[in-house]
């Protein structure tokens, strides 16, 4: 296991806050597949981001307090099963995204970071449904649309120039394809695929699965998650606390302790639905047992 490090990457707003606030919550409260032996030196970008969901509210993007705790953020996890397993140490490099979002679009990395990856055991790569960040392709109803206002927006602008997500995915795929190293036995290192914010998905999407959903919404970066034959990928659909505080049903319940944040693959019969969000970072650690 080169390292025993797994880094998670993703665009500017695709969940990693949210996920790791409640990531953090199972880990201290024991709720998971996976226990932190040892504390993190620093924790005040998740605390900040768990005193907001402790009020209802997520934390905003724009906060004073959270943009000034924003740092790499590690931690060190092991299986609570097996206390005698290797460790893991979990890393998320400038959780902001800013750091990938400039990687796609000039194809460079510090070095430092493609150190780390070059040394990872695995990864998880994050995809938010609904994003207001997710970036479409142009059409040519939406190009001509353009061409003919006389001016554009500040958001328009920036949606004429920006990168579609897919194509980002698919270059942040790339990085991990030809970074991350083959396992000590020649096996291919593994990479979550998490597609976060999943309760807000119908209940016919939710009941296709996460990978029907990307087929659908990135159907260029589903296939190449499909063609790939360097990394060994699962895919999973993440709701970090189990709905939206937009919800005022969903608030109360949330209040009275009566929902959880959950995790589900697969699709159909075959469908499982568990409250475990640290089940991605399980399976790259365990392997495939349990999928």
């Amino acid at each position: 296991m080169n390292n025993g490090s797994i880094v998670m990457i993703g665009w500017p707003d695709s969940g990693k806050t949210n996920y790791l606030a409640a990531l953090w919550d199972a880990l201290r409260t024991g709720q998971g597949k996976i226990v932190a032996p040892i504390p993190p030196d620093e924790i005040r970008y998740v605390e900040e981001a768990l005193a907001f969901q402790s009020k209802g509210e997520f934390a905003p993007r724009s906060d004073k307090n959270i943009e000034e705790s924003r740092r790499d953020f590690s931690v060190t996890v092991r299986l609570k099963d097996e206390p005698s397993s290797e460790p893991a140490y979990i890393v998320v490099p400038d959780i902001t995204g800013e750091l990938w979002k400039h990687a796609v679009e000039t194809t460079e990395i510090a070095a430092e970071w493609l150190d780390e990856l070059q040394r990872a055991s695995g990864a998880i790569l994050f995809v938010r449904v609904l994003s207001e960040d997710n970036c479409a392709p142009l059409d040519w109803v939406t190009s001509e649309k353009f061409l003919t206002m006389r001016k554009l927006s500040e958001a328009q602008q920036k949606k004429a120039k920006g990168i579609p997500t897919q194509i980002a995915l698919c270059e942040m795929l790339r990085f991990l394809e030809h970074t991350l190293p083959t396992g000590s036995n020649g096996e291919n290192p593994k990479v979550a695929v998490v597609v976060t914010a999943w309760d807000l998905v119908d209940a016919q999407t939710a009941g296709r699965g996460p990978e029907a959903y990307l087929r659908k919404e990135y159907p260029l970066f589903s296939g190449r998650l499909a063609d790939t034959g360097l990394l060994d990928i699962a895919v999973f659909g993440v709701s970090a606390l189990g709905g939206d505080f937009a919800d005022p049903a969903f608030k109360e319940k949330y209040f009275k302790g009566q929902v959880t944040g959950y995790v589900t693959t697969g699709a159909g019969k075959t469908q499982i639905v568990e409250p475990d969000i640290t089940a991605p970072i399980a399976w790259i650690i365990a392997g495939d047992e349990d999928q």
